[in-house]
């Protein structure tokens, strides 16, 4: 093999090496890139957020619910909203409610099945229940009448649902903010 001496007296590689470790080098760096920029794209899917608000517009009167809501069934979907404790203590189900159990300032209690989602959590709940707290629920969306054995007919469920406390949720529908000043 012909030597190549640099200008300090010691042997250099052959052009082509130095090329194709510097070729091996870049390939390394944006195979390591490339695999970054998909795990951030992964993570950075959000979990879409429905509200109750949502859900309430979504039922027609027929009974029937919108493409839109439908669209999320089996899916994993967010909402926020209170506990009620409607089945065993461990609140491995519950219903979440756009009101507290306890009402609001007049004495609203939730009624309709567009105010309550049937929440089948993944496990038994570590949490404290408390009924001015608004909880955040991740699961597998359901849409649609589903009559339970065990706790009635719902048009909302989420299963293997998630759940952590929510400090700052807004649960209502927003409107348009104020127009500027002129």
């Amino acid at each position: 093999m012909r030597r190549y001496p640099n200008q300090l007296g010691g042997e250099l590689r052959p052009p082509f090496v130095r090329h194709a470790s510097r070729l091996r080098l870049a390939l390394a760096v944006a195979g390591v890139l490339a695999a970054m920029i998909a795990v951030g794209a992964v993570h950075s899917q959000e979990i879409p957020r429905l509200t109750f608000a949502q859900l309430a517009d979504s039922i027609r009167a027929n009974g029937g619910l919108t493409e839109e809501i439908k669209s999320y069934a089996g899916k994993p979907v967010e909402i926020q909203g209170f506990i009620i404790p409607a089945g065993p203590p461990d609140l491995s189900f519950f219903l979440l409610s756009r009101v507290s159990a306890t009402g609001n300032y007049c004495c609203e209690l939730p009624s309709g099945q567009d105010e309550t989602v049937y929440v089948y959590a993944a496990k038994a709940l570590a949490i404290p229940y408390d009924p001015l707290r608004v909880y955040r629920i991740r699961g597998v969306f359901e849409a649609g009448r589903f009559a339970d054995r065990s706790y009635g007919v719902s048009m909302f469920r989420v299963r293997a649902a998630r759940v952590e406390e929510a400090a700052g949720a807004r649960i209502f529908k927003v409107g348009e903010p104020p127009p500027a000043n002129r």
